[in-house]
């Protein structure tokens, strides 16, 4: 039986999310199917999914030029400097103006139409978020 691509996502996330080391603990916080984090002019180049790592882990080096290794896990042998593979959830983010903004619970969606009203431009209607200034 052929499974649709769909399934077949679904069922990866499912064992990306229950992954586990040998101690217990989870490499992985939470696997984000990309249609429930994206949408717009661009989703057909997205990844399928996007995977958000518990603090502290990551994919190996290999895995982020596409390269498979034996190990499902392994230690990491190289100094980390910064990482963009944590999970959000895990990243507050802030923002410093010297200009009032008037939004209550800006997101980050909203610093691209900001940008474009500083210059006197007009986003574009299919971008995400409003200009907070």
């Amino acid at each position: 039986m052929q499974q649709s691509a769909e399934q077949l996502k679904q069922e990866i996330i499912g064992k990306l999310s229950t992954l586990r080391e040998e101690n217990g603990d989870a490499p992985i916080h939470a696997v984000y199917a990309t249609r429930s984090l994206y949408r717009g002019l661009y989703l057909d180049a997205a990844p399928d999914f996007v995977v958000g790592y518990n603090p502290g882990y990551r994919c190996s080096w290999d895995g982020a030029v596409g390269k498979v290794a034996t190990l499902t896990l392994e230690d990491n042998q190289k100094a980390w400097s910064g990482d963009h593979c944590v999970d959000p959830a895990f990243v507050p983010g802030v923002l410093f103006s010297n200009r009032k903004v008037e939004a209550t619970n800006p997101g980050i969606e909203a610093l691209a139409p900001t940008a474009l009203a500083l210059f006197g431009l007009q986003p574009p209607g299919w971008m995400e978020g409003k200009p907070l200034l």
